[in-house]
């Protein structure tokens, strides 16, 4: 485990047991040797307040994000806790995601990397071999060599493609180009992890206010306001600037396309009984298992289809180059 998350938590743990800030600072020193915590020593001897020193601190941005929200509506312990928690659920999606996609990525770079080889060592021997003994390629063979000629070119293509799409926006998400994220909701399935993305950061900071019963046209407000510095002000802003054109919240919602259709199904819920919070809250909870069974899926599918390609790419290699060689030399 990160020793800033490890500190965290033994912070928030020491608070919530009667500790003051400074005596959990001096056990959580004591505890695990790590530099943040003269770091935020130094800034409360300093005069700075315990908030802006997490906030300052080279904690985990997604942390840090939902630290300096709950902050201003929980005790510090409280605040630390559930922020930990968000930051942890992504991680814990992401460490399984990453765990299980490791060896087929693995195995696709061997395959770029291998069919490089074919290229550039393996095919102009192969073809040497055939001059030497005036075989006569067939147009089978020819048009198998062309495919392995185009292969690392085309996978290479895609890679920087892929990249050059997820750069792009990440880009637009971190400095809310509004234009960018609106192109990339045109295309299905990145539209639909976009508006699960929106959806579920809304859930989250909409249901903390709502606890508080306060109605939706002051949440948006508030929210708007107060996340100036997070990704979701592309969603708060166009909402805040809609409500004050007097368009109702219910209406603008139906043709918002920020926000996933099942989040509106449950939003429209606790629209009709405010006093419904569970509406929300289930919401966040259904999408939580929502996404790790996306996860399972597009893992029960992908690793197959990789282990078949690069068992398909063996054996075409094996059929166009390494049959024709042995016929070569049993020839000889």
């Amino acid at each position: 485990m990160n020793k800033n998350i490890l500190f965290l938590e033994n912070f928030y743990t020491l608070l919530n047991a009667g500790y003051s800030v400074e005596e959990t600072l001096e056990l959580c020193k004591n505890i695990i040797d790590i530099s943040i915590v003269d770091q935020l020593i130094g800034n409360l001897k300093s005069g700075d307040d315990i908030y802006s020193c997490i906030l300052s601190a080279p904690f985990p941005k997604i942390f840090k994000e939902y630290f300096s929200f709950y902050q201003t509506k929980n005790c510090l312990s409280d605040a630390i806790e559930k922020s930990l928690k968000v930051y942890q659920t992504k991680e814990n999606f992401q460490n399984q995601l990453k765990s299980k996609m490791t060896y087929p990525c693995v195995l696709l770079l061997f395959l770029f990397f291998f069919s490089i080889f074919v290229v550039a060592i393996l095919l102009p021997n192969v073809n040497h071999l055939f001059e030497s003994f005036d075989i006569q390629k067939s147009l089978f063979t020819q048009f198998l060599f062309l495919i392995f000629h185009i292969f690392p070119v085309f996978i290479l293509i895609l890679f920087i493609v892929f990249i050059f799409l997820i750069i792009r926006l990440l880009y637009g998400l971190k400095y809310k180009k509004f234009k960018i994220i609106e192109h990339y909701l045109e295309f299905p399935i990145i539209s639909t992890i976009l508006q699960k993305y929106f959806s579920l950061k809304f859930a989250v900071y909409y249901h903390e206010l709502a606890m508080e019963d306060m109605d939706s046209a002051m949440i948006i407000d508030v929210l708007n306001k107060q996340m100036n510095e997070s990704d979701i002000k592309i969603v708060l802003y166009e909402m805040n600037n809609r409500m004050l054109e007097g368009e109702a919240i219910e209406t603008l919602l139906e043709d918002f396309e920020y926000l996933d259709h099942l989040f509106l199904i449950f939003f429209k819920m606790y629209i009709k009984n405010p006093q419904q919070y569970q509406s929300i809250e289930h919401y966040i909870q259904l999408t939580y298992q929502e996404i790790d069974y996306w996860i399972s899926q597009f893992i029960k599918y992908f690793v197959p289809c990789v282990y078949a390609f690069v068992a398909l790419f063996v054996i075409t290699i094996y059929i166009s180059i390494i049959i024709p060689m042995m016929n070569v030399v049993s020839e000889i």
